[in-house]
């Protein structure tokens, strides 16, 4: 579920020409980020809830309230987040390891093969950093420290 929501002034009363129109599905949350945006207004800003609905119907009536960049407070359109592909658009969508269009190759470890770092560190109980650095090596005060000893990256050959 989504919420569909409207920041404006008291003395302002029209939602299509006036504040801000936005989707969020946690409102508390969205909230405080606008309060750093709009923290010599806050004291004044009334929030109203206009809808509560699935993303994509919010995002829908967004797009209709918010057709174009700079209307209100709006900076973009509606329905666009910062002018980003929304996830459900996203061909790339629920794609991790060697199916990502990021991926860079395997993290190997004295527990098998990775995909992603994030496996690894999840079945070694350690930071995803720490995986990234048995692996790879890293600089330290100007000197290389290789890969520790069972860990290595196989980088993906492009070709």
């Amino acid at each position: 579920m989504a919420i569909l929501y409207w920041l404006h002034l008291p003395e302002e009363t029209d939602v299509l020409t006036q504040g801000y129109v936005g989707v969020a599905s946690d409102l508390t949350k969205r909230l405080r980020s606008h309060k750093h945006r709009f923290k010599t207004l806050w004291d004044r800003i009334v929030v109203k809830q206009l809808l509560v609905s699935t993303k994509e119907y919010c995002l829908f009536i967004e797009e209709k309230l918010r057709p174009s960049r700079g209307i209100g407070w709006n900076s973009s359109s509606g329905g666009l987040h910062n002018n980003r592909m929304c996830g459900y658009d996203n061909p790339n969508k629920d794609k991790f390891g060697e199916q990502a269009p990021n991926f860079i190759g395997w993290y190997i470890t004295p527990l098998g093969q990775f995909d992603r770092p994030e496996d690894a560190a999840r079945l070694h109980n350690c930071a995803l950093t720490t995986i990234t650095r048995r692996c790879k090596g890293r600089i330290v005060n100007g000197k290389f420290l290789p890969p520790k000893e069972g860990y290595a990256f196989k980088q993906k050959v492009v070709g």
